[in-house]
């Protein structure tokens, strides 16, 4: 990469959000190769998506501002502090795989919210992926937030084809709009109690906007 970078070419002309189809592109191809279970390809397209991780940050080092050393050394810090059985942490070595997933999970979402220190529990979802992807995320992350099944809406439940628009873009406003309704749950919840702690069943009932 970086024999590429001193050449003077094509590389050093392209930023961030150049790359950007790209990293879509070799992303797709990647999951395609999976889908078809290719060995050979799968080999491939990794390379592909690495190169893509050497690109970007080859652009930043020459920004200034960080280098793939320092990528690698993040991403290690970030496995060892919310994977603690990394660190020699007690785990019973009778727990069944079950147990031992939930486990590393509990711990890795209880150390991601203290790293983050994240207001929402939407807090962190990319909201430009595919609308689909989207609405799965914002589900999932609500439902582990305890909110009520029946709250979410039906715009959410079923993917229409036809009609006026795109089938995408109806379902990126209803995912966009239902995320904007936490959100405002999640602030009256923090106006009414003076703290923002996590919301139960009859909390979320309480202060889900339609309900007032």
């Amino acid at each position: 990469m970086d024999r590429l970078w001193n050449f003077g070419g094509w590389e050093v002309t392209q930023t961030h959000d150049s790359l950007r189809p790209y990293l879509l592109e070799e992303t797709y191809e990647l999951l395609d190769a999976i889908q078809h279970d290719d060995a050979e390809t799968i080999k491939e397209e990794l390379g592909d998506l690495l190169l893509q991780v050497l690109f970007h940050s080859r652009i930043a080092q020459a920004a200034g501002e960080f280098t793939v050393d320092e990528v690698a050394a993040a991403l290690v810090a970030k496995l060892v502090n919310r994977s603690p059985h990394l660190m020699g942490a007690r785990i019973d070595p009778s727990a069944s795989v079950e147990e031992k997933i939930a486990a590393q999970e509990r711990a890795w979402e209880e150390r991601k919210t203290a790293e983050k220190s994240r207001r929402s529990c939407l807090d962190g979802i990319a909201m430009a992926q595919p609308a689909l992807a989207l609405a799965e995320k914002i589900r999932d992350r609500s439902t582990k937030a305890g909110l009520p099944d029946d709250l979410i809406p039906d715009d959410l439940r079923v993917v229409r084809l036809g009609g006026p628009g795109s089938a995408e873009e109806r379902l990126r406003k209803a995912a966009l709009t239902f995320a904007t309704t936490i959100r405002t749950a999640e602030d009256a919840a923090e106006a009414d109690r003076g703290d923002r702690t996590p919301l139960s069943a009859t909390d979320w009932r309480k202060y889900w906007p339609t309900a007032n």
